[in-house]
């Protein structure tokens, strides 16, 4: 007892030693870490003194490293939020704006569209990509909905596509005779109909002939236009004119020639090559009239079935914007959808008055740009 009473001090590191070992052992036993006591390889104690020696508490689940980390993200919190404050204030380096938590989990602006903190600086990151549209956004003539809040935006493009959507679409509107004056007709027999028994032929263009089709309009052209002593193929009369609206009437005579679809095929490439040489012009391009309604229920081929078939690949040409798709047989076919047959004198053609009908349809189908 003289020995611990001379030399107390040694005596409370012992029993201190004692307490923490008794306490490693516990922690380790609760966490599952100590299994077995006899595959131990140094005594707990040693152990105890080692773990404080790299700043591991046994009597905690916390360590000094951890609690290093817990301040290294403290002070990136701090430096993220001063530069946000500088940034605002126009003192900022110039940096995207990602969040230190951000750039911590590797997030990417490319990846997550600019977007990766939910205040500004991933929408100052797009407004980077464009000066101009930077500086019209800080004047406040951006449109915030419109930012090009990815790092990929295009926000010039962006902005144009904005402005063509806003633009009213074109609608059908009544126009006069005189709308016409700037206007070529280009079709098969039923639009000779038309130039020779409607007012229409007195101020619009005609390039038509009975027997005309699809196929050679361009692929097997023929030159059946006439000008003055010379006769030229409707793209050498194209080329050589220019009109404001063409209108395309043609289909009947293909009903028994190859498919719907190869001659949708000869119609696409014919309405292409019309936009080629008529690059101002409006396009109308006309549903196929149809027949009448004894020719429809016994003609195998000449049939308002394969004519709407054929209608409804034509209409997908139609753009809204310089194609559009007019159909003729809103006005001339009955309740079933057959050619009313006492307006036409062979189930097919109309008779010479009624092309007046057509021409009123028309001038109720006009498209005026503003």
């Amino acid at each position: 007892m003289s020995f611990w009473k001379k030399c107390p001090l040694l005596a409370a590191v012992i029993v201190s030693g004692l307490v923490i070992e008794g306490a490693g052992v516990a922690n380790g036993v609760k966490s599952g870490e100590i299994e077995n006591p006899a595959s131990w390889k140094q005594p707990a104690l040693a152990t105890v003194f080692i773990d404080l020696k790299q700043g591991v508490y046994s009597w905690s689940d916390r360590s000094v490293q951890t609690a290093a980390m817990d301040a290294a993200d403290v002070q990136k919190d701090r430096i993220t939020e001063e530069t946000a404050l500088q940034e605002e204030d126009g003192e900022g380096s110039g940096q995207s704006g990602i969040s230190a938590e951000a750039q911590k989990n590797g997030l990417d602006i490319s990846e997550t569209g600019g977007q990766a903190n939910e205040g500004n600086g991933g929408e100052k990151a797009g407004q980077m990509a464009n000066a101009d549209w930077d500086a019209d956004h800080k004047n406040g003539t951006g449109d915030e909905n419109e930012a090009g809040v990815s790092g990929n935006a295009v926000p010039g493009k962006a902005a144009e596509e904005t402005q063509e959507a806003e633009e009213e679409p074109l609608e059908f509107t009544h126009v006069d005779k005189e709308y016409f004056a700037d206007a070529v007709f280009i079709g098969d027999s039923r639009t000779q109909g038309l130039y020779e028994y409607s007012n229409l032929a007195d101020v619009a263009t005609f390039y038509s002939k009975t027997s005309l089709t699809v196929y050679n309009l361009f692929e097997k052209p023929k030159d059946f236009i006439r000008e003055g002593d010379e006769k030229l193929t409707l793209e050498q009369a194209l080329s050589r004119h220019q009109f404001k609206k063409v209108y395309l009437m043609i289909g009947i005579n293909e009903m028994g020639t190859g498919t719907p679809e190869s001659f949708f095929e000869a119609y696409a490439r014919a309405v292409y090559k019309i936009r080629e040489l008529q690059p101002d012009a409006i396009i109308f391009v006309q549903g196929i009239m149809r027949v009448a309604g004894q020719k429809n229920a016994s003609d195998p081929v000449f049939n308002n079935t394969n004519i709407n078939i054929r209608n409804v690949e034509i209409e997908t040409l139609a753009n809204g914007k310089d194609i559009f798709y007019i159909d003729v047989n809103e006005a001339v076919c009955d309740e079933n959808g057959n050619l009313y047959a006492d307006w036409t004198f062979d189930q097919i053609h109309l008779k010479a008055k009624y092309y007046q009908v057509w021409e009123n349809f028309l001038m109720e189908h006009g498209i005026v740009k503003k």
